[in-house]
């Protein structure tokens, strides 16, 4: 008696357990299915917002030399999502350098916390020659360069990231930077790098934003 006592005892313990690990699964579908609902109401949202726009600025593309490392750069350091990769050919391109009737391609569409607007687009030419394989010019800002501006929560840990990528130079780490405002001082922790390719990024924390208080 004790045995089957004991024997019943065991299998609805087991029935309890995979019943709320049922329950546990379908919980984690639901919360899945909520996320997946709450990030496409957002896109839409701002699809809305900017509709009917006359001038919404959506996407900058960088021509790089390397995908995989602007991607160690963007997406591994800098935290960017991927939201599109494929191969393309752009034989319209008949004045780029060693044109070559096809010009194969891979973009690549990196995103922050926004689908829509602020996307990062990454494109190398694949058929490659010396001018596309050659070292950018040192960043000098002047008329013609351009600089990234990027906020973040993690300033130090996400400067540590970039800066520890193959051919990023550091221009300046993280320092405490003030500028003037109607409303009093913005302080603001701001470093600077230059990507793989040339590429100025400031990455910066803000610290305190009177207009914002």
């Amino acid at each position: 008696m004790r045995l089957l006592f004991g024997a019943l005892f065991a299998w609805a313990l087991s029935g309890c357990a995979s019943v709320d690990s049922g329950q546990g699964q379908a919980g984690a579908d639901r919360a899945g299915s909520a996320e997946l609902s709450a990030k496409a109401a957002s896109a839409r949202a701002w699809e809305e917002d900017v509709s009917g726009k006359p001038l919404v600025l959506r996407r900058t593309t960088l021509i790089v030399r390397d995908m995989e490392t602007s991607l160690a750069f963007y997406r591994d350091a800098l935290g960017m999502k991927v939201q599109y990769d494929q191969e393309l050919t752009s034989p319209g391109l008949a004045s780029r350098y060693g044109h070559d009737g096809a010009n194969r391609s891979r973009l690549v569409f990196v995103q922050a916390e926004n689908e829509f607007i602020g996307v990062i687009g990454l494109w190398q030419f694949l058929d490659q020659t010396a001018k596309d394989l050659a070292d950018p010019t040192p960043a000098d800002f002047t008329p013609g360069k351009i600089v990234f501006v990027f906020n973040t929560t993690s300033l130090e840990e996400t400067f540590e990231k970039a800066a520890a990528v193959a051919g990023t130079t550091v221009i300046s780490a993280p320092k405490e930077r003030r500028y003037p405002s109607p409303a009093g001082e913005i302080r603001t922790l701001v470093s600077m790098l230059v990507d793989p390719d040339g590429h100025t990024v400031e990455l910066n924390e803000v610290l305190y934003d009177p207009r914002r208080q």
